[in-house]
């Protein structure tokens, strides 16, 4: 009877532990993705909603209304169509086709289901149809109109915060589509949807793109942080980099100079005897400094850089910068980037310059330029500048949040140097603005289309204009010529309009 007393009293314990862990665990998942649950457009509670309380209003914040219902509680779109593709993908749409944007994502507010008891109440004695919040977003509209012109026929993305506060000023993405058409991507009645949904597609922040050049944030970061004397280093660049065609590992001993490797590449019937890392357009740079190989972002001199570091402090890096997290952020849906360290030295060179398998997307490459230019500290992004219900009262406002610290205000300050240093001399002079401080840095990704893809990330190092901006242009070449003056109208503009 005592051995029967005390396996129950052991069953009764581990089976209150277990159900003590699962309580832990659905609060932690409640608070983690409970906006996303709530906010879902297939929930049923979101659908009923919708049919019994007038909308709220989107607005800009600068007041700009963007969306709004009328007296049947339809949703009423800004009667300018370039602002309304502009900003479709951060408004979203009433159908949900867009999960991410601002109809979705803040439908809590939208349709007054943060409403208070007595609020209800008064709404339903009075006869009147409840209305539900407005909802005051982080954006510019003229910024984001303006940005989504410059992208004009490209495909890509550009993404503008305030490194300070987190807020977003400008996201849009290309190619885009009307909200006030959106019922033209809806299934037809056999089930069959537009032949070319990619509009649909938010790719500031589902973009999830090989980083080129942009990659070497990290590897330089990294650099700064275990490599104790790598400002003093030089690095030869006087030709390609050769690698066994087997194990991939690095080959000093071979000495290929640029006319051998352009005439080998040239002969049809040359039979590879290495596998080479090479600089863009096999332009290469003799001897250069750490702070010259940045600027003018020297393949063979990162390539050299990573099998100093090793793959796993450089995922190490990447990871403190966000790099494989699962974002939770409560105003934004942001994909995951991912770095993966190579098995040879042939494919962590490759990997260190933004190349074999990393992927990014702007908004988090964004969030790195911006930690860099805030002194190492990583703030959350956000979208959502304030909430003001029915009776005009703010019930919800911006809190700016501290997400990661990868860097250490010395470290920040050196990456700062080094990428004004792109932007004064190096790759990336198109960005520059008269009168301030930019840095940034170039890419030019390869991704085996007709043409690269081109990035320009960057900031504004300025206390009254704190911004940080990511640009991807698809298939637009080199990030230098295509990317960087599009970033620099843009910080322009965000700068004019203050």
């Amino acid at each position: 009877m005592k051995a029967f007393r005390r396996n129950a009293r052991a069953v009764l314990i581990i089976t209150l532990a277990l159900f003590m862990l699962l309580c832990g665990y659905f609060v932690y998942a409640l608070q983690t993705y409970g906006t996303r649950w709530q906010t879902n457009p297939y929930n049923v509670r979101v659908q009923n909603q919708k049919s019994s309380v007038i909308a709220g209003d989107i607005k800009d914040r600068n007041g700009v209304v963007l969306v709004t219902s009328d007296s049947d509680g339809d949703r009423v779109y800004s009667d300018d169509v370039t602002l309304r593709k502009a900003l479709a993908h951060v408004t979203g749409d009433e159908y949900g086709l867009t999960s991410t944007g601002a109809e979705s994502f803040f439908a809590n507010y939208l349709l007054g289901m943060d409403a208070g008891f007595l609020e209800i109440i008064g709404n339903t004695f009075s006869g009147t149809k409840q209305r539900g919040s407005d909802v005051v977003l982080t954006v510019d509209s003229k910024l984001t109109e303006y940005a989504y012109q410059l992208l004009s026929d490209y495909s890509g993305a550009i993404v503008v915060m305030n490194y300070k506060t987190g807020e977003i000023i400008c996201m849009t993405s290309s190619p885009s589509f009307d909200p006030e058409t959106a019922d033209e991507y809806l299934p037809d009645e056999d089930g069959n949807t537009k032949e070319d949904d990619s509009a649909l597609v938010n790719r500031a922040t589902a973009g999830q793109y090989t980083p080129g050049s942009v990659f070497k944030i990290i590897t330089a970061s990294a650099a700064l942080r275990y490599i104790p004397d790598i400002l003093d280093r030089t690095f030869e660049c006087g030709g390609p980099l050769a690698f066994d065609l087997n194990t991939g590992a690095f080959l000093e001993d071979v000495d290929t100079t640029p006319e051998q490797d352009k005439a080998n590449r040239e002969d049809l019937d040359f039979v590879a005897q290495y596998l080479y890392v090479r600089d863009y357009q096999s332009s290469y740079h003799d001897t250069l400094s750490f702070t010259n190989a940045f600027a003018k972002s020297c393949n063979v001199s990162f390539a050299r850089i990573s099998m100093l570091l090793g793959g796993d402090r450089i995922k190490s890096m990447a990871s403190a910068f966000g790099i494989g997290e699962d974002f939770t952020f409560s105003d934004v849906a942001l994909y995951p980037s991912s770095y993966e360290t190579g098995s040879t030295q042939y494919e962590t060179a490759w990997s260190a310059i933004g190349q074999y398998k990393d992927v990014i997307t702007p908004l988090n490459l964004c969030m790195i330029t911006a930690s860099v230019a805030n002194d190492g500290v990583m703030m959350e992004p956000k979208l959502l500048k304030r909430v003001v219900n029915s009776a005009n009262y703010i019930t919800k406002s911006l809190q700016p949040s501290t997400y990661l610290t990868p860097l250490t205000s010395d470290e920040a300050a050196t990456m700062r140097t080094l990428m004004e240093a792109v932007v004064d001399h190096g790759t990336g002079t198109s960005a520059a603005i008269s009168g301030y401080t930019v840095g940034g840095k170039t890419g030019t990704a390869q991704t085996g289309k007709e043409e690269d893809d081109a990035w320009f990330t960057g900031y504004v190092y300025d206390d009254d204009h704190p911004y940080a901006i990511a640009v991807v242009i698809e298939q637009g070449g080199s990030g230098g010529k295509t990317a960087a003056p599009i970033a620099q109208k843009v910080l322009k503009k965000a700068i004019s309009l203050d």
